[in-house]
């Protein structure tokens, strides 16, 4: 079996004219004199292109709405005591539910019996709501991101509640 020793070999067996034309159309211009290799080496992956992460699905993928619900139940026994406990209990109160607080808050321009309704909804809603919307942001951001998020929604109610209790 004879082996190729140069490219131009293969053309001269198919080619008539011995590989000097590339095709008929053009038969006066010659080959190019170098050889050209192909690129062997894959490229470098862009940011933003990998394979995106599956998502859970099912009940795992409603944890953060079910955490919000455990959180109430606890938060809401906490709340009972913090009251008692003076001063430092009061500002404990207003940073675990600054909501609910805020909307007992005169300026606000509501009766005292819509606000004590509304206050009281907010009281079992405010962390499963906080649940809720981690679980459907989860869905398209990542969880750190979600977090930070509703971290500052909840200090945004502290400082207002703060800002109006002056």
């Amino acid at each position: 079996m004879r082996t190729l020793r140069q490219p131009s070999d293969v053309i001269t067996k198919v080619r008539a004219d011995g590989g000097l034309h590339d095709c008929v159309i053009f038969s006066t211009v010659q080959r190019y004199a170098r050889t050209m290799s192909s690129q062997t080496l894959p490229r470098p992956k862009r940011a933003g292109t990998s394979k995106r992460k599956t998502r859970k699905t099912g009940w795992l993928a409603w944890w953060p709405l079910l955490a919000g619900v455990a959180i109430t139940f606890a938060a809401v026994k906490t709340a009972e005591i913090l009251p008692l406990m003076g001063a430092a209990g009061l500002l404990k109160l207003r940073l675990l539910y600054p909501y609910a607080l805020l909307l007992k808050q005169p300026q606000l321009g509501l009766t005292e019996q819509s606000s004590d309704s509304w206050s009281q909804i907010m009281l079992y809603a405010q962390w499963v709501l906080y649940g809720l919307y981690a679980t459907v942001a989860t869905k398209r951001m990542p969880l750190w991101k979600v977090l930070m998020q509703i971290a500052v929604v909840h200090l945004l109610g502290f400082s207002v509640l703060w800002l109006l209790a002056r």
